[in-house]
């Protein structure tokens, strides 16, 4: 009994691990991935492994591509999109509610982690993408809705291959820009307005759908992305 515990905690942390990496944009879209690879890198069996990985891929985080062979998704137009407005509804429920309920610490636990997100944009794109999850997943978990935030983490692990690319591509002057939504999602939440934070965090996720158009045709037709 106390080995298959062991081996369970060992997949779900595997499954843990590799879900983060997804979010963080460790892996670009058409990343490909082997069970053997994984094992070696982390230091395990391939038992776990495959456990893990196979989760992965009933939550469309990963597409099998052979018996052993796995890859991170190359999503579409249409499919990107729809992955964002459903981030709209659930971020964008999630700011309302965080307005109603932020703490004085929490503000500026979301000012201190922006500030860092704007520094880095200029020097590292992958640590700026992290950096701006980080900022998201702070606000999901300020609205008190733990539920709607298991939701969120599902929508980031389909997306986070692609907003790494969003960072890398995007030009610093407007990430870097006053008018970046995040200062307006912020002054929201200073002021407890629910609809205006709802409105702002909306915003700021619609303002990457230009980029997401160019990307998700380069990505039907097998353009090297960079």
């Amino acid at each position: 009994m106390d080995k298959k515990i062991v081996r369970l905690n060992l997949s779900a942390q595997l499954y843990e691990s590799l879900r983060l990496a997804l979010m963080n944009g460790q892996y670009e879209p058409g990343h490909r991935l082997t069970i053997a690879g994984l094992a070696e890198e982390y230091g395990t069996s391939i038992t776990p492994v495959r456990e893990a990985i196979f989760r992965l891929v009933s939550e469309r985080a990963l597409q099998m591509r052979a018996a052993t062979s796995f890859q991170v998704p190359r999503f579409d137009t249409v499919q990107l999109l729809e992955i964002q407005a459903i981030r709209q509804e659930l971020e964008g429920r999630a700011a309302y509610e965080a307005a109603a309920r932020i703490t004085p610490e929490e503000l500026d636990e979301l000012r201190e982690i922006h500030a860092r997100f704007i520094a880095a944009a200029a020097r590292d794109p992958a640590k700026a993408s992290i950096l701006n999850r980080n900022f998201h997943f702070a606000l999901l978990r300020m609205s008190g809705m733990p539920l709607l935030v298991g939701l969120c983490e599902n929508m980031w692990t389909l997306i986070g291959p692609l907003l790494r690319l969003f960072h890398i591509r995007m030009p610093v002057r407007e990430i870097a820009s006053d008018e970046h939504k995040h200062h307006e999602l912020l002054d929201a939440l200073a002021s407890g307005n629910q609809e205006r934070s709802r409105k702002a965090i909306q915003e700021d996720i619609a303002w990457a759908e230009d980029l997401i158009r160019e990307i998700g045709a380069e990505l039907s037709d097998g353009s090297v992305l960079r």
